[in-house]
């Protein structure tokens, strides 16, 4: 009988032996585990498969204002204080990231704000969660989610559009006194009955002068005026570009059915002009403003006084 018994019980202690070890390793093993989960800067949450909350970490206690409560998955919203991101609507619980998780889901970056009596003043938090599996990749039940604090991130957004916004009213009050400017800089003025002026003064380059053509187009179609005079007396320096610009503006307003003038030609853009050899074409250029709208009226005159002048030599050819 001792011969049958001794190696029984050698072998039941053995075991328990190896079971020890085996507690200790696991033992040891969830120690690590648990210290790296608490050492680890985001917020962890980790339930089982029935919605009880086997670990919560410090960091998520502290971005929450809140540590683990003993309650069922349908109060976790209103425990924590889970809202939309408008901070008015309550986070249904089916969309909550561990609640997913657990149905086997996997959410990536789900923006929330966190506020409760514990945290009146809230924060925003990004949430991500995953189902738990074994080794094999199949689902096990429970879920864990991983979040931060972007509260800070959230503020710099915010002053960043506020930013913008001031760079877009900035921008648009620029661009009105553009307009402003070259409107100032581009006048249309009605001088005379059926006479346009348009005085132009600085630099023309190719927008300007485009902006000019449509300016004074627009006004001679809406005027139905018969004279336009351009007077460049604030131009002091013109090339053949520039040249060239105010006589397809000339020709634009001839075929609208204007006569056009030019005035104001300082003698270094006359002898500018002649140098480069520039067919000026029909254009007909004036000393002066004055001088062309003396011109305008006489012509204005003439054509008045030729029904006039008609009319008389049809009586004195019926007599």
């Amino acid at each position: 009988m001792t011969e049958t018994v001794v190696p029984f019980e050698a072998s039941s202690s053995e075991q328990s032996a190896q079971v020890a070890r085996l507690i200790a390793d696991l033992e040891s093993r969830t120690q690590v585990l648990s210290s790296t989960l608490n050492s680890i800067a985001d917020g962890v949450i980790v339930s089982d498969a029935t919605g009880n909350l086997v670990h919560f970490n410090p960091a998520a206690e502290a971005m929450l204002g809140l540590g683990k409560v003993e309650v069922a998955p349908e109060a976790w919203s209103a425990t924590y204080g889970m809202f939309k991101t408008d901070g008015v609507t309550p986070f249904p619980i089916p969309e909550l990231p561990l609640s997913r998780s657990l149905q086997g889901e996997s959410v990536d970056g789900v923006e929330m704000i966190v506020r409760h009596a514990g945290r009146p003043g809230g924060t925003w938090l990004s949430v991500s969660a995953r189902p738990i599996v074994d080794a094999q990749g199949n689902p096990t039940g429970g879920g864990v989610v991983v979040f931060r604090d972007i509260a800070d991130r959230k503020r710099w957004e915010k002053e960043l559009e506020v930013q913008l916004e001031r760079e877009r009213e900035k921008n648009l009050t620029l661009e009105r006194m553009r307009a402003a400017v070259q409107d100032l800089s581009t006048p249309v003025l009605e001088v005379w009955d059926d006479v346009l002026a348009l005085p132009v003064i600085g630099i023309v380059d190719s927008r300007r002068s485009a902006d000019m053509m449509e300016r004074l187009l627009r006004e001679v179609e809406h005027k139905q005026c018969r004279f336009v005079i351009i007077d460049i007396t604030g131009v002091e320096v013109i090339d053949t570009a520039t040249a060239d610009h105010f006589i397809k503006i000339v020709s634009a307003v001839q075929i609208l059915g204007a006569r056009c003038f030019l005035t104001g030609a300082r003698g270094a853009v006359a002898q500018t002009l002649a140098s480069l050899g520039m067919d000026l074409g029909t254009l007909v250029t004036l000393r002066t403003l004055k001088h062309a709208l003396r011109e305008c009226i006489r012509a204005m005159e003439d054509t008045s006084r030729q029904p006039h002048l008609q009319d008389l030599f049809a009586r004195r050819g019926a007599r």
